[in-house]
């Protein structure tokens, strides 16, 4: 379970140990108290099942906080540390009760299970912004139902449509577009939501309505009213610039009336457009009646000069008018809209310049009448007072949100698809992201369709696991998958409810698997005062493929290639590495140009080397490149560096075997070089490392 290796065991072991000792000294007190070492002690364990519970019991028991306690017991649960509950944190809990009396500085080396979560680049898809479509969006299109129609390619509209309805999104951000696309042209079925509806559209010759139409009778007056073949427009109201319009004038007397479903109880609404070309003394122009050759009028909309040749709406139960105090002006259209509530026998009048969809709290004017009645008529009326106006677009309903919709859609019938699909802003708009599949309804019902499988309810749960239908699913999506390959996949999952989650898949030999992000990490913990500590410390002695790295590296430097051996490829003049003795070599008789033809020494087109006139000059050169090629092999070595672990500055030492340190007689070193990480890779830029020390250890 354990190997405990003593300095005693060889006076080359010890100094290292001794060396490691005086490491820690930075980062953790107390390790220089002994003048002597006893019992110093390089450990190395993995952890069993059981450890884990011992750890978490233990974390348990030290802590009264109740997230701390939950914090611990989750790793009895897991069997395993992750980033919220590091090891760093909780392996001296074991290290305690397995090593107690263990001397300042003895180290343990602890391999455990990691999980390391769920990458960066697949919380973007779990967290990206979810936006359904809705019938606006669709509008764009052309289309006027909730959906694609099956000519429309969705990716056409959708960017534009994101754009819109995201708002403020950032570089990379990750977006769900949700949207319905009809396969077949859809069968669209409408009720009508309003009780009356006229624009006046009666051709495009102007004269008198009521010669043009028999929708409208009338009911008093001889004098026609007129009809105008323009109309008039606000935006958003649906009865808008349709066909022409009705002229009422001062000078005229007939009034005309046009029936609707008699209304027995509840409220009862008119809209109308106006647009007043004069005003005089005031009478009122458009107003509710109970039948035909009744006088029994309800919400009668007038108008009246203000004094000061602007407008004054009012509102009258009978010919007593009610009057708001807000002036308008003329020639400007306006949309009215009045209600009649029938248990009440209570008018109210708004005056609008923009179409709402919801009734404004306060009216422009409000009246009562004493004796409520039905209302089954709307009547124009034409008289003194003054008034020249332009009417269009009347509407009659029960609500104020049927005023201002048009017919209501009340079945669809055609074959149609729900889709999902990924978009990644980039350089300011939206663009399809790429690498990831969604599974759709028939995706689902290629797993089957029974009761237990995913296309019953087109989704996966704890009983139907995404990871034992997805190998094969990806297999046939893809049939000539090559080693390597990745791809991300978006599916549903049940757990109390609907769930979009994200995973990657990777072929490889054969087959497509989800890599589990369980992994096994070994790491470094010391013996101070403080008791067993974690030790972000990355200690290396370099071996052969190491020097290879450094000889290959060269290699593939334009700048330093020809300082490589040419022919066997396994040693370099630049820096000195070499893998065919695991060493560097300073050697300086290898730097002189003796050999010719295939195996000429490269260092003969070394200028900077060549140009010293002094043995040395030339060695004090091959140290400095040497200790910039320790950093470099760091790089190499090491691309996932970080700067600190736990909280603590990570250094690495490492250990190289140097051959003719001289360059002159022959002799070997062993000499160890501190750096410490200071910035991690970003992008293609590799970690960076901070000289610290170098010193031989032999």
């Amino acid at each position: 379970m354990k190997n405990i290796f003593y300095s005693l065991l060889s006076a080359l072991v010890f100094a290292v140990l001794l060396s490691a000792c005086e490491d820690f000294n930075d980062q953790f007190d107390g390790l220089d108290d002994k003048t002597q070492i006893t019992n110093l002690a390089a450990y190395n364990y993995k952890l069993s099942t059981a450890d884990y519970k011992t750890i978490s019991d233990a974390a348990a028991a030290a802590t009264t906080d109740p997230a701390a306690k939950a914090l611990a017991l989750s790793i009895n649960t897991n069997k395993y540390f992750t980033t919220a509950a590091p090891a760093s944190a909780y392996v001296p809990y074991l290290l305690k009760n397995l090593y107690p009396y263990s001397d300042l500085g003895s180290t343990a080396m602890v391999t455990y299970d990691f999980n390391v979560g769920t990458p960066a680049y697949l919380s973007d898809y779990t967290g990206a912004t979810v936006y359904t479509l809705v019938t606006g969006d669709y509008a764009t299109s052309g289309s006027d139902i909730l959906g694609f129609y099956p000519s429309a390619t969705p990716a056409t509209y959708l960017p534009a449509i994101l754009a819109a309805r995201v708002t403020d999104p950032t570089e990379g951000k990750i977006a769900l577009a949700k949207y319905t696309q009809y396969t077949e042209t859809p069968i669209i079925t409408t009720t009508t939501n309003y009780l009356l509806e006229d624009n006046f559209n009666y051709g495009a010759t102007a004269g008198n309505l009521t010669s043009l139409t028999s929708n409208w009778a009338i009911h008093s007056g001889s004098t026609q009213i007129g009809y105008n073949n323009t109309s008039l427009s606000m935006t958003g109201y649906p009865s808008t610039g349709i066909g022409g319009s009705a002229l009422i004038d001062n000078a005229n007397s007939e009034d005309v009336n046009r029936n609707f479903t008699p209304q027995l109880s509840g409220k009862v609404y008119a809209s109308a457009l106006v647009n007043f070309s004069s005003v005089g003394s005031g009478t009122y122009f458009l107003h509710f009646m109970e039948q035909d050759g009744s006088f029994n009028f309800a919400s009668r909309v007038s108008a009246k000069d203000d004094g000061s040749g602007r407008i004054l709406f009012g509102i009258g139960a009978s010919s007593t008018i009610t009057y708001g105090t807000t002036p308008f002006d003329i020639n400007t259209t306006y949309l009215l809209v009045t209600s009649y509530d029938i248990a009440t026998a209570t008018s109210n009048l708004y005056v609008l310049s923009t179409a709402v969809t919801n009734e404004p709290e306060t009216p422009e004017a409000t009246s009562t009448h004493t004796a409520p009645f039905t209302v089954q008529r709307i009547g124009i009326r034409q008289g003194g007072g003054g008034l020249t106006l332009t009417l269009d677009g009347l509407r009659v309903a029960k609500t104020w949100a049927d005023l201002m919709v048009n017919n209501v859609v009340t079945a669809i019938v055609g074959a149609k698809n729900d889709r999902e699909v990924y978009y990644k802003y980039t350089s300011g708009q939206w663009i399809p992201a790429t690498g990831i599949y969604v599974l759709t309804a028939e995706d689902y019902d290629s797993m089957g369709t029974a009761a237990g499988q995913p296309g019953k309810y087109n989704n996966f749960d704890s009983s139907m696991l995404p990871e034992n239908y997805l190998p094969t699913f990806l297999a046939k999506l893809y049939p000539y998958a090559q080693n390597g390959n990745k791809q991300i996949v978006a599916y549903k999952y049940y757990s109390g409810g609907t769930q979009t989650r994200v995973d990657e898949y990777i072929f490889q030999d054969g087959k497509w698997s989800k890599p589990s992000s369980v992994v096994s990490k070994t790491e470094q913990f010391v013996y101070s005062n403080a008791g067993w500590v974690f030790d972000p410390t990355v200690k290396i002695v370099m071996g052969t493929s190491d020097y290879q790295l450094m000889v290959d590296y060269v290699l593939a430097t334009p700048s330093i290639a020809v300082l490589a051996h040419p022919f066997y490829k396994n040693e370099e003049y630049y820096y000195g590495f070499g893998s065919r003795y695991s060493n560097v070599n300073f050697r300086l008789s290898y730097r002189n140009p003796y050999f010719s033809g295939d195996y000429v020494q490269p260092v003969t087109v070394d200028p900077e080397f060549n140009a010293l006139t002094t043995d040395a000059a030339k060695v004090a050169l091959m140290w400095t490149r040497l200790k910039e090629g320790m950093g470099k092999f760091l790089q190499l070595r090491y691309p996932n560096a970080v700067p600190t672990v736990g909280g603590l500055d990570v250094y690495y030492h490492a250990t190289t075997y140097v051959y003719y340190p001289t360059g002159v007689s022959a002799g070997n070193e062993y000499h160890k070089y501190i750096f410490k990480c200071t910035a991690a890779a970003s992008g293609s830029t590799p970690p960076t490392f901070e000289f610290i020390s170098e010193g031989i250890v032999n």
